[in-house]
C-alpha cells in the first residue's frame, strides 16, 4: 500500500511541478542566475524539463523504491537505461540536430520517461507474479492517515537535501552567469560529462547499502567492515581512472557536443578541474549510503548539508573573490576534499568498538 501510494503522489506532485514551473518559468529562470544574455536559452531548457518533470520525479523515486522492495538489480538496470539514454540523446539533439539548450533538457527528459516506463513495465510484471510489495492498479489505492503520515516524515529529510541541492546549483548558476553565457555553457557540458563517474560512484555505493545493512543486523562487523573499506578503494580507483581520462581527454570530449573551438577549450579545462573531486567520491557516497544503512539518517543528513549547504555555498563566494571564474568551478573539488576528512572522521568515530 506504501509503495502504491508513493508512485501516485510522485506523479501527481510532478504534474503540479509541471504546471507551476510553466506558469513561473520566466521568474524561475532569472532566478536561476540568467541575464538578458541567456534568459531565453535558459527558458527553453526549463520548458523541457518542467515538461518531464512527472517522469524525473516518478524516475528517481523509483530507483528507492525499487531498492526498498528488494529489487535491487531492476533499479540499477533503470538507472543506468535513463542515463545512458540520456546521453546519446544528447549527442543526437546538440551534435548532430543542433537544438542547442532545448535539445539537452529534452535529452534528459525522454531519459526520465523510458526509465519511467521500464520501472512501471517491471511494477506490472511483479504484479503479476504476485508480489503483494509493488502493486500498481488504482484498487491498491487506499492511503490512511498513518501511511501518509509516515511517508512524509520519512520523506522531509530527503525532501530537504533536494531544496539544498538546488539552492546550491542556483548560488553557483549565478556566479557563473558573472562570466558570461559562455562560461555558463562551457560548464554545464563539463558537468554533464562529469555526472558519468559520480553517477557510478553512487551506483557503487547504493549497490552496496543493502549488505551493510545486512552485516549490521547480523552483528557481522569485520565483514561490514571489509564491504565497506573494499567499496571505498574501488571507488577510489574508478575516480582516478576517470580523472585521467578526463584531463587526457577532455577536449576531444568536449567537442563531441560543441563545434566552437574556444568553447571546447573552455570546457576542457573545466572538466579538468571538476575531475579532480572523481576519486574523493569514492569515500563520499559510500559513506552516505554506510549510515543510511545504519538506520543512522541525521549522520547521512549532515555530510549532505556540509556538502551542500554549509561548504560549498560559503566555498564558492570565499573562491570567486580569491580566483574568480576559476575558483567558482573549483569549489566542487575543494569542498568535496574537506568534505572526505569529515567523512573519515565520522566513520572512524562511528566504527569504534563502543559505538558498535
Amino acid at each position: 500500500m506504501t509503495m502504491n501510494f508513493c508512485v501516485y503522489a510522485m506523479a501527481f506532485s510532478g504534474v503540479i511541478t509541471l504546471i507551476l514551473g510553466l506558469l513561473f518559468l520566466q521568474p524561475l529562470a532569472k532566478a536561476s542566475g540568467a541575464d538578458a544574455a541567456n534568459i531565453a536559452y535558459t527558458c527553453d531548457y526549463l520548458k523541457w524539463i518542467f515538461l518531464g518533470a512527472p517522469f524525473i520525479m516518478l524516475a528517481n523515486g523509483f530507483v528507492h523504491l525499487f531498492r526498498s522492495a528488494g529489487l535491487i538489480k531492476e533499479g540499477t538496470i533503470g538507472l543506468i537505461l535513463g542515463n545512458v539514454i540520456n546521453m546519446v540523446l544528447d549527442y543526437v539533439f546538440i551534435a548532430i540536430l543542433g537544438w542547442g539548450t532545448a535539445g539537452a533538457a529534452l535529452a534528459t527528459s525522454l531519459g526520465f520517461v523510458c526509465a519511467s516506463v521500464y520501472y512501471i513495465i517491471c511494477m506490472i510484471q511483479e504484479e503479476h507474479k504476485g508480489n503483494h510489495l509493488v502493486p500498481l492498479s488504482l484498487k491498491h489505492f487506499s492511503p490512511n492517515t498513518t501511511i501518509i503520515r509516515n511517508v512524509v516524515s520519512i520523506g522531509i529529510p530527503g525532501a530537504l537535501i533536494t531544496v539544498l541541492m538546488s539552492v546550491s546549483n542556483i548560488v553557483l548558476n549565478n556566479y557563473i552567469s558573472i562570466y558570461g553565457s559562455d562560461a555558463v555553457a562551457s560548464y554545464g557540458i563539463a558537468y554533464k560529462l562529469d555526472m558519468i563517474p559520480i553517477l557510478l560512484s553512487v551506483g557503487l555505493s547504493q549497490g552496496v547499502a543493502p549488505l551493510v545493512g545486512y552485516c549490521y543486523g547480523g552483528n557481522d562487523q569485520k565483514h561490514m567492515s571489509d564491504i565497506v573499506k573494499h567499496t571505498i578503494f574501488y571507488g577510489i580507483i574508478m575516480g582516478a581512472i576517470f580523472t585521467v581520462i578526463f584531463i587526457a581527454f577532455g577536449k576531444p570530449l568536449a567537442s563531441i557536443f560543441l563545434q566552437d573551438e574556444f568553447l571546447i577549450r573552455q570546457t576542457g579545462y573545466f572538466l579538468k578541474i571538476l575531475c579532480l573531486s572523481a576519486p574523493l567520491l569514492g569515500v563520499i557516497n559510500m559513506m552516505t549510503s554506510y549510515f543510511q544503512a545504519l538506520g543512522k539518517a541525521v549522520n547521512s543528513l549532515i555530510i549532505t548539508v556540509l556538502r551542500n549547504a554549509v561548504l560549498f555555498i560559503p566555498g564558492v563566494i570565499i573562491l570567486n573573490y580569491c580566483w574568480e571564474l576559476d575558483g567558482v568551478i573549483a569549489a566542487q573539488p575543494v569542498v568535496e576534499a574537506l568534505l572526505t576528512l569529515i567523512c573519515i572522521f565520522m566513520y572512524k568515530k562511528d566504527s569504534r568498538p563502543s559505538n558498535a
